[in-house]
C-alpha cells in the first residue's frame, strides 16, 4: 500500500482518550506510514512506543490481515536483541502496535561512512546474529537487515527492528510482491530465485553489515577481503566471505552458526582485563542471561554498586520466601550432604519431597541468608521497589514542557546556579547531535564564560572525561564564540589550545571541557558526554536566538554565524532541527539574513547529500530552497533565482500528483534511496531545514536572457550517451571484437573458396566484392546471401562456410544478449527519469525530444550505434510530443 503523504499525526491530546491504559508522553516521529509516540504503560510502569498507522491502512482488509499476522508473529519472539512487541489493535480506525521503547539511535546514524573498532563490530554483529537465530527458530525471516533497521539501546546493545518485510520461513513467494529488502544487502537469490529464499538471505545481509562496519563500505566486485581494505584481523575474511557467498549452499546454514563463530572470534580479539576471582557461589534460579552484545566496559551512566546488587538479592529472597511458604526449604534437612536442598539451586526437575526432620540438625552456612527455624509463619513479602526514572526517561516525559519553556520540573541530577539549570548527559554524542538533542529538549549546550564557571561545573557535575560545551568556531575560521554570542577569554583554554590542527571531518571546531577545568578543541565527529543548560526567562544560546543575532551581525559587517555552521567554499550552511512548514522555514531563514539552502555547485551538492544522509533518519526530511512556480507550465526554481542545476531526484521523484507538492526537500524516496523530493510544504513533512548564507558572486546565476531551466535536452543527451557508453565499454567491445573477427574470417574464407572463379570472371569478382561491402555496411553476416541463379557455383563453394559463420555469429550474440538488454533497460530508465524531471520542470519540448530517443533506443541497430560511440540522430515522429 502506498504511504499516505497527507497523513497528519494526531496530537497527544487527541490520542490519549483512545489509550486509557497508557500515559502518552511525547511525539517521536512521523512518516507516510504512520507516527510514533513515547508512552508509559501505567499498570506496569514501563516505557513503550506506540506506532499509529493512517486510517487508509485499517480500511484495507488485506493489509489489516497482514498487519495482525505480523504483530502476532513478532509478539511470539522474546530476545534481548529483538525489539519486543507487546500489543496491537485498532484505535478509532487507526491500526496501532505497542512495542518496546528503545532510547537510542540507529546503527546507520551512529556508524554510516565510518569504520568502527573490530572488537565493537564483532560484538554488535554477534548480538544481531543471536537475535536473528531466535527469530529463525520461531519461523520468522527478517529479509531487510541493514544498519537503519538496527537500533542501539542502553550500553549500545543492538536491537533488530522493522520486521515490515518479515514472513514465515518456508512460506511461498507471492508473485505480486515487489519489495525485496535493500539493494546491496540482498542476497542474489532474492532477485534470481525469490521462491527459494530462506534464513540464509538474512545471513547474507549480516555478512554485508559486518563488512560495512569494518570498512565503511559494502562489498563490491571484484570482492576484496575486509583486511585488505581496513586494519581488521584477517580472521574476518573467511567469516564474511562465507556469510556473503553468492551460493546459498556455501553460506552458513543458520544464523546461530554465524553467531557462534563471531562469539569465538570476539573472545580472541578481547584485550586482557583484570577480573575478580570467581567465587563458588551457586547460580540463582531464574536469573536471566544478559543481552548478547552488551558492552563489557564501564557503562556511560554509572550505576551504584549497591543498587546493581539489589535486584538479584531481591530475586533470591523472593525465591526463598515462596519456597518457604510451600514448606520445601528447611535448613539442615535431607539425607546427609548430598540430599540437602538449597534455595539457590539452579534447577529442580520434580517437586522436592517433604524433607525428613532430624533431631538437632547440624547448621550449615547459607550462601544468601539465614532462614529462621520457625516454619509455620512465612516471612513477610518484601515491598516492591519503586522504579527509578532514568534521566533519559525523565527528558522524554518532560520534553513538551521543557520545549515550551516550562522549567517547573527538571530531571533528577539537574543542578541550579544563578538563574540557570545544568544537567550532565553521559550518553556520548557528536557535537552536532548533542546540540540538536539540547534544542529538542528546550535547552542549549552550556555556555561558561569564566574559570570559576568551569571549576564549578567539573566539581558539581563530577566530570571525569571531556564533555561538549556550547563553544565553536565553525563557519568562523578561528574566531570562537559561545552559543550566547560572547567570545571566550584566552585563559579558559588548555596550554597550546586552540590549535590549528585539522581532522578528517573538516577541522577541530568545537570545544570540550576537560576534567582539569580547561577547554580543548576537538573534531565534530568525536562522541562525548555533554552539558545541557536551561535558563529562566529563555536560553540566549538557543538556535532561534542565534539566528536572530546573525542578521544584526551581517548588517554591522561583523558576521557571527550560529555554532554548528559549516563553511563550504565561502558559503555557510546550518541544519536547524525544527519541524515547520516550508514557508515558515523560508521566512525564518530570510529573517536571519540568509535563505533556504541552494546547491550552487557540484561541491555544495555533494556536501548537502553527504551531510543529509548522516543527519536524517528513516521518514525524516529537510527543507531546501526550491519550489515550483507557474500553473499552466510550472517550473522548478530556487529562491535565489539560480539555475535549477545540481539536483538529483530520489527514485520515483518528482511526483507530479495533483500539483500540490511544489516544495523541495531532501530525504528518502523509493527503495529508501536518498535524493530530492517534492512535497506539499506542511510542518509534519520535514524534521529539519537547511539555512545558507552566501555572497551573490558565489551563486550559479543564469546569464542575461537565459531561462531558468535545465540544460538543453540535446546537450544533456550528448553528455549522457558518452557517460553511458564509457560505462558499457568493456562488455560491448568484448562482443564487438569477437563479432567483427567472425565477419573478417568469413570474408577471408569466401574469397579463398571463390579465388579461381574470380580470376576468370569479372562478374564473379563484382559479386563477391558486393557481398563483402554489404556485410561491412550492415555490420553482420546476412542470414542468406541471395545469390543469383548464374552464381550457383558460388553458393556451392561457400554454403558450408556461410552456415558455419552465421551459427557462430548467433552464438556470439547470445553470449552478449543479456548484457545488451540490461544495458538498454538501464539506458531507457535514465532517459525516462530525465523525461519526468523535465515534465515537472515544465520543459515539454525537451521531454518530447527525449521521449523520441527512448522509443528509438528500443531498436537494436540504433542502440548498437550508441554503444559504438556514434551519435545517431534522434528521429522525428516517435514518442508522444505531449508527454
Amino acid at each position: 500500500m502506498t504511504p499516505d503523504l497527507d497523513f497528519q499525526a494526531p496530537s497527544l491530546e487527541e490520542l490519549q482518550p483512545h489509550f486509557p491504559a497508557y500515559e502518552i508522553t511525547a511525539f517521536i516521529a512521523q512518516g507516510g506510514m504512520g507516527a510514533v509516540y513515547a508512552a508509559r504503560q501505567v499498570s506496569l510502569d514501563r516505557p513503550v512506543a506506540i506506532k499509529i498507522l493512517p486510517r487508509q491502512f485499517g480500511a484495507d482488509p488485506q493489509f489489516r490481515s497482514s498487519f495482525e499476522a505480523e504483530a502476532k508473529s513478532m509478539a511470539r519472539l522474546n530476545h534481548p536483541n529483538l525489539i519486543a512487541v507487546y500489543d496491537f489493535g485498532d484505535a478509532d480506525g487507526m491500526l496501532y502496535i505497542i512495542m518496546e521503547l528503545v532510547e537510542g539511535k540507529s546503527l546507520h546514524h551512529s556508524a554510516y561512512g565510518r569504520a568502527i573498532d573490530q572488537e565493537e563490530a564483532v560484538r554488535l554483529v554477534a548480538g544481531i546474529s543471536h537475535g536473528l537465530a531466535h527469530a529463525h527458530q520461531h519461523g520468522i525471516l527478517h529479509r531487510d537487515i541493514k544498519p537503519g533497521n538496527i537500533l542501539l539501546g542502553p550500553e549500545a546493545v543492538p536491537k533488530i527492528g522493522d520486521f515490515g518485510l518479515a514472513r514465515p520461513v518456508g512460506e511461498g513467494h507471492n508473485p505480486d510482491e515487489i519489495v525485496w529488502g535493500t539493494p546491496g544487502y540482498s542476497a542474489p537469490e532474492v532477485v534470481n530465485n525469490p521462491g527459494e529464499v530462506d534464513q540464509r538471505v538474512d545471513v547474507f545481509a549480516v555478512g554485508v553489515l559486518l563488512y560495512e562496519l569494518l570498512t565503511a563500505k559494502v562489498p563490491s566486485e571484484p570482492w576484496q577481503p575486509p583486511s585488505a581494505v581496513s586494519q581488521c584481523s584477517p580472521e574476518f575474511d573467511r567469516i564474511i566471505r562465507r556469510a556473503t557467498h553468492p551460493s546459498p549452499e556455501l553460506r552458513y546454514a543458520k544464523a546461530e552458526d554465524l553467531a557462534k563463530e563471531l562469539d569465538e572470534l570476539g573472545d580472541k580479539l578481547k584485550k586482557p582485563v583484570l577480573r575478580r576471582a570467581k567465587t563458588a557461589a551457586p547460580a540463582v534460579a531464574g536469573r536471566s542471561h544478559p543481552p548478547v552484545g552488551m558492552r563489557s566496559a564501564t557503562p556511560a551512566i554509572a550505576v551504584p554498586q549497591a543498587k546493581s546488587q539489589s535486584v538479584p538479592l531481591m530475586g533470591i529472597l523472593a525465591a526463598i520466601i515462596v519456597l518457604g511458604v510451600l514448606g520445601f526449604i528447611l535448613i539442615g534437612s535431607g539425607k546427609g550432604g548430598d540430599d540437602q536442598t538449597s534455595a539457590t539451586s539452579p534447577k529442580q526437575e520434580s517437586p522436592t519431597p517433604k524433607p525428613k526432620l532430624k533431631p538437632k540438625p547440624k547448621p550449615k552456612p547459607s550462601p544468601v541468608a539465614e532462614i529462621p527455624e520457625k516454619k509455620d509463619k512465612p516471612a513477610p513479602e518484601p515491598a516492591k521497589p519503586k522504579p527509578v526514572e532514568s534521566i533519559t526517561q525523565a527528558l522524554v516525559r518532560l520534553q513538551a514542557k521543557l520545549k515550551s519553556g516550562n522549567l517547573s520540573e527538571l530531571p533528577k541530577g539537574t543542578v541550579k546556579r544563578g538563574t540557570s539549570h545544568y544537567l550532565l548527559i553521559t550518553s556520548a554524542r557528536s557535537w552536532i547531535a548533542a546540540s540538536h538533542y539540547a534544542e529538542a529538549h528546550g535547552a542549549q549546550l552550556a555556555a561558561m564564560s569564566s574559570k570559576e564557571d568551569l571549576k564549578w561545573a567539573v566539581s558539581e557535575l563530577k566530570l571525569t572525561s571531556p564533555c561538549w560545551l556550547g563553544l565553536s568556531d565553525s563557519g568562523m575560521e578561528g574566531k570562537w564564540y559561545w552559543v550566547d554570542g560572547s567570545a571566550p577569554s584566552e585563559d579558559l583554554w588548555a596550554a597550546g589550545q586552540p590549535d590549528e590542527t585539522t581532522s578528517d571531518d573538516g577541522g577541530e571546531d568545537y570545544a570540550a571541557l576537560l576534567p582539569d577545568q580547561s577547554l580543548d578543541d576537538m573534531p565534530a565527529s568525536r562522541n562525548l558526554p555533554f552539558i545541557l543548560q536551561w535558563t529562566e526567562g529563555g536560553n540566549t544560546g538557543s538556535i532561534a536566538r542565534q539566528l536572530e543575532r546573525v542578521s544584526a551581525s551581517l548588517k554591522a559587517k561583523r558576521p557571527v554565524f550560529p555554532a554548528g555552521t559549516q563553511n563550504i567554499n565561502g558559503s555557510r550552511f546550518l541544519a536547524v532541527p525544527e519541524s515547520m512548514s516550508w514557508e515558515q522555514a523560508n521566512s525564518l531563514a530570510e529573517g536571519a539574513g540568509g535563505h533556504l539552502a541552494v546547491p550552487s555547485s557540484q561541491e555544495e551538492a555533494d556536501w548537502i547529500g553527504t551531510s543529509m544522509r548522516e543527519l536524517l533518519d528513516q521518514g525524516e526530511g529537510c527543507w531546501i530552497g526550491g519550489r515550483q512556480k507557474g500553473t499552466a507550465t510550472p517550473v522548478w526554481t530556487f529562491v535565489t533565482g539560480e539555475r535549477f542545476d545540481f539536483v538529483t531526484w530520489a527514485p520515483g521523484q518528482p511526483n507530479p500528483g495533483d500539483g500540490s507538492e511544489k516544495y523541495l526537500q531532501f530525504g528518502k524516496g523509493e527503495d529508501s534511496a536518498f535524493g530530492y523530493l517534492n512535497a506539499a510544504g506542511g510542518p509534519s513533512e520535514a524534521r529539519f531545514f537547511l539555512v545558507e548564507w552566501s555572497a551573490p558572486s558565489r551563486r550559479n546565476m543564469p546569464s542575461a536572457g537565459e531561462a531558468n531551466r535545465p540544460a538543453g535536452a540535446e546537450d544533456w543527451l550528448v553528455k549522457y550517451r558518452q557517460i553511458f557508453r564509457d560505462g558499457e565499454k568493456a562488455s560491448h567491445e568484448r562482443w564487438k571484437r569477437r563479432h567483427d573477427k567472425n565477419i573478417k574470417d568469413f570474408i577471408s574464407e569466401m574469397r579463398s573458396e571463390t579465388s579461381t572463379a574470380r580470376r576468370f570472371s569479372r562478374e564473379a569478382e563484382k559479386l563477391i566484392d558486393g557481398i563483402t561491402d554489404n556485410m561491412k555496411e550492415q555490420g553482420e553476416i546476412p542470414a542468406s546471401l541471395n545469390l543469383p541463379d548464374w552464381a550457383r557455383w558460388a553458393g556451392r563453394a561457400v554454403e558450408k562456410e556461410h552456415e558455419r559463420a552465421v551459427a557462430k555469429q548467433q552464438g556470439i550474440w547470445e553470449d552478449y544478449e543479456t548484457d545488451f538488454e540490461d544495458a538498454k533497460s538501464r539506458y531507457c530508465a535514465q532517459i525516462n527519469k530525465e523525461i519526468r524531471r523535465r515534465q515537472a520542470q515544465g520543459d515539454r519540448e525537451g521531454a518530447a525530444y527525449l521521449g523520441r530517443e527512448e522509443a528509438a533506443a528500443a531498436d537494436k541497430p540504433y542502440f548498437l550505434a550508441i554503444l559504438d560511440g556514434e551519435f545517431p540522430e534522434v528521429p522525428d515522429g516517435l514518442g508522444d510530443d505531449d508527454e
